[in-house]
């Protein structure tokens, strides 16, 4: 066989070096859980087993997409970027709803499992999610036989990565004035036995979704628009009971609440720096000669505006 000089060639046998390690050797699922959550209810980071973590959100970060948004929940980073709307590529029919097209990626170094470059299933089955949690908060008749691309990019994962990227995507969406019935709130909880663990981390995933000696385990995703008191979406991994199931989807409808107040804040501080810019516009076209104070009285404050 010829020998390929276009790339390092390395033995045909070798052996892993992690063989060495003491830290590289599997760990039983008990000593894992108590790593985890302590006697005390409390979790490695501190928090109980009902807090989440913080959010830091950013909007108008990407200066070529029409809108778009940058959320981190603990180290779980996501950034998001929503196009204008275009006409649907190889459509024949007309369609009489607009479309939401959604492409979920993750970075090569978003987590430690090696990614691959190209699309995998886990990826599909994010995006598929993303639309159906986006879909119903689109006005999407007023873009007829029209398509809208949401980019999502996971740079980080650390555990809840879908309920971040859909709340992502909802705060891009109104960057980019993009017509809504609804904002788009999201959460995720992992359930392992009686424990309800709200906002999990990548190694609570991992206990969650491995915990075969428990009853009850899994993982639940809720996307929710609050204002019509709604649930776009739900999603529900690993074996739970419908009453551990139910008192879950009760703790996370006051999760997706207590993030409205956030992306609120953070849409109306868009609003009111806008209006403010506009002002700033009209008193630098004003006229050399006009009176400043007729003009100072004619115009509207910039609070009351946004009040009304």
């Amino acid at each position: 066989m010829p020998l390929d000089t276009k790339r390092i060639n390395g033995p045909e046998i070798s052996t892993p070096y992690r063989i060495y390690c003491k830290a590289s050797a599997p760990k039983a699922f008990e000593e894992r859980l108590s790593e985890a959550i302590g006697k005390d209810g409390t979790r490695k980071d501190g928090r109980l087993l009902l807090d989440s973590r913080k959010y830091y959100t950013k909007i108008g970060v990407v200066s070529t997409a029409k809108g778009s948004a940058y959320v981190e929940l603990g180290n779980t980073k996501v950034i998001v970027s929503v196009f204008d709307p275009r006409e649907i590529p190889k459509q024949n029919k007309f369609n009489q709803l607009g479309e939401l097209y959604c492409d979920f990626k993750y970075s090569p170094f978003a987590s430690v499992v090696r990614k691959a470059p190209q699309t995998d299933a886990r990826e599909r089955s994010m995006a598929t999610a993303l639309t159906s949690a986006l879909n119903p908060s689109v006005c999407r008749h007023l873009f007829p036989n029209l398509q809208i691309d949401v980019f999502v990019n996971v740079l980080e994962d650390d555990g809840s990565a879908l309920a971040v990227a859909i709340t992502a995507a909802g705060l891009a969406l109104g960057d980019a004035c993009i017509p809504m019935f609804d904002i788009v709130t999201a959460a995720t909880a992992g359930i392992l036995g009686n424990r309800i663990l709200v906002d999990p981390t990548a190694e609570e995933e991992a206990l969650c979704m491995d915990g075969y000696t428990e009853d009850n385990h899994g993982l639940v995703m809720i996307a929710k628009l609050p204002t019509l008191d709604q649930v776009s979406e739900i999603r529900q991994y690993g074996n739970v009971d419908v009453e551990m199931l139910w008192q879950t989807c009760k703790q996370l409808n006051t999760n997706c609440g207590d993030l409205v107040p956030i992306v609120q804040h953070v849409l109306v501080t868009k609003v009111k720096t806008h209006l403010r810019e506009l002002e700033i516009e009209s008193d630098n076209e004003s006229e050399p000669g006009e009176d400043k104070e007729d003009t100072a009285d004619t115009a509207l404050p910039i609070s009351s505006a946004a009040d009304k």
